[in-house]
């Protein structure tokens, strides 16, 4: 069986062995330690410690080993003449088997789609983030699924769709001076984002049926089958080795091992696509690309998403030619991730593309007037937003929710209606569709607005105005129902406005005369609302008795 893994991981060593009669691939990280450009091997594990200001080698033994007294051990490995004088800056190799080690945890940092923990007994339990993870527990995820883990140096492993993965080993050496993790990717896909912090000593493996994969902190893929090692640099510099040979492969560029003979030499990664030209609005299915062409490339491959972050992936394709075609997909908003591939089978740099598929009619959204909103025209206009694809729009307009008494049905080619008839008090509703041809859409929600009519001009003709002493007694005929007056006295002689206000009045009422002189009261209906009409106005005069004879 075939299986192609892609994983971002840092200084990566690969070498192909035969064991019996099945063949094993091997990728391991050997310790950065660099004798001319070149990655050296060690024999057995080992953490490599900065020295630090007032470091000795007794002090490092008392905080660090399991015993103490083993640092006269680090001394003769390290050839270090002066226990108590280290340079600061210089390194000290510490074989791991002498430091104090403890168990560390990992944690479910989020998920999307459906992710299970295995248990023992071959049952599955859901993942909830924030969920801590210990040694031994086997995660799973589902069909367009993600899970993110963060590890104790803060490594995150991403699962992808389809894949199950094993926390063998979490161990954390001296209080977390260094930390060791081996992980068993049964089956699927995962990226590494390894020692994000750069600490030295840290230490990630990825077993895999074919593989091994140790991690510090670099960022690549690795893609495998049972004949081909692809590799290729996206950060750092990764050293590449089978058939007993090695190359660095630097940032940028690949290399290639086939059928277990050496490492080919590295060539330069493809560059992102071009994808300025591609279309951002798709009307038709399935959907397709057609890659512009691009110098040295042979294929493309391409994954759609459903969101900016790219997280759940809805098709992928690839393709030897410029075309890619990932089937039918719902009408919505999507991104595209596509790279370009070599004659190597080397792929390059990402390059992503935001379009909107629009295959299918769409209601259109009501503007105006607003949901459940009270409208004072008579023939007021009712307006929506254009909708894609739309010839002409279809409109009913009706006295119930459930369109049975409809007062009118239109089909207009632009965005806006009028109701041929006058509106009466009460309340309306109206859906719309989207046509082109014979094509309609579904009907919009229902949306529904009020009718009610300006409150008329008060009738004052029969208004009075009665002063006794310094208080004045209006009389006028009562509003109609559902209606209640607002009142308002100016005083013109000494040029006040709204001396005296009050609103929900009916056809009597009395106020206190702050001032003398002549008065003008402007009344107005007002609705339950809030809403006024306009206003009519009287005037009288509020003299004193006493200048009376």
């Amino acid at each position: 069986m075939n299986t192609k893994m892609h994983i971002k991981i840092p200084f990566l060593n690969v070498v192909k062995q035969t064991h019996f009669t099945r063949s094993i691939l091997l990728l391991t990280l050997l310790a950065p330690q660099l004798n001319g450009g070149v990655f050296a091997a060690e024999t057995s594990p080992e953490w490599v410690y900065s020295v630090r200001p007032h470091d000795t080698l007794i002090h490092f033994g008392e905080q660090h080993l399991i015993n103490p007294n083993d640092w006269h051990i680090l001394q003769k490995l390290n050839r270090i003449k002066d226990p108590y004088r280290m340079p600061i800056g210089s390194k000290i190799r510490v074989p791991l088997h002498l430091v104090k080690q403890g168990p560390a945890n990992a944690e479910i940092v989020s998920s999307v789609g459906t992710a299970f923990i295995l248990k023992a007994n071959q049952t599955k339990q859901l993942v909830v983030v924030g969920q801590q993870l210990s040694p031994g527990s086997e995660l799973q995820t589902a069909d367009k699924s993600k899970l993110n883990i963060r590890f104790a140096d803060g490594s995150i492993v991403t699962m992808q769709s389809n894949s199950t993965l094993k926390l063998d080993s979490l161990s954390m050496y001296s209080g977390g001076g260094m930390v060791d993790t081996k992980l068993r990717l049964q089956q699927g896909k995962v990226e590494v984002e390894a020692n994000p912090q750069k600490m030295q000593g840290n230490n990630m493996q990825i077993f895999t049926p074919t593989a091994v994969a140790a991690v510090r902190g670099t960022e690549f893929r690795v893609s495998t089958d049972e004949q081909h090692i692809w590799q290729e640099t996206l950060d750092g510099q990764v050293a590449l080795s089978a058939a007993g040979e090695e190359v660095a492969v630097e940032k940028g560029y690949g290399s290639l091992s086939e059928n277990g003979h050496a490492p080919q030499p590295p060539v330069m990664l493809l560059p992102a696509p071009d994808v300025s030209s591609l279309p951002v609005k798709l009307a038709t299915l399935p959907v397709t690309f057609t890659m512009p062409a691009q110098k040295d490339a042979v294929a493309w491959v391409g994954k759609v998403y459903k969101e900016a972050q790219l997280n759940t992936v809805l098709a992928e394709a690839e393709s030897q030619t410029s075309r890619l075609d990932f089937g039918d997909i719902d009408d919505g908003q999507y991104y595209l991730e596509v790279r370009a591939k070599d004659s190597n089978g080397l792929e390059g740099y990402d390059a992503t593309h935001p379009f909107t598929i629009r295959t299918r009619l769409l209601a259109p959204e009501a503007v105006s007037p607003r949901q459940a909103e009270v409208v004072r025209e008579l023939k007021p206009v009712l307006s929506w937003s254009a909708a894609d694809m739309a010839k002409t729009y279809l409109i009913e307009f009706a006295k119930d929710a459930e369109f049975k008494d409809i007062l009118q049905t239109e089909q207009v080619t632009v965005n806006q209606f009028i109701p041929k008839d006058p509106l009466q008090i009460g309340q309306y509703f109206w859906r719309l569709a989207s046509v082109d041809g014979d094509d309609v859409s579904p009907y919009s929600g229902v949306n529904q607005f009020s009718y009610k009519p300006v409150p008329p001009m008060p009738d004052i003709s029969q208004l009075v105005a009665k002063v006794e002493e310094n208080r004045v007694f209006i009389t006028t005929v009562d509003p109609p129902e559902g209606l209640a007056y607002e009142a308002m006295l100016d005083n013109e002689m000494n040029n006040q406005i709204n001396v005296w206000q009050a609103v929900g009045l009916d056809g009597h009422f009395d106020f206190l005369l702050r001032e003398y002189g002549k008065q003008t009261l402007r009344l107005r209906l007002v609705d339950t609302d809030g809403f006024a009409g306009p206003e009519a106005k009287t005037a009288f005069d509020a003299w004193p008795q006493w200048r009376f004879p």
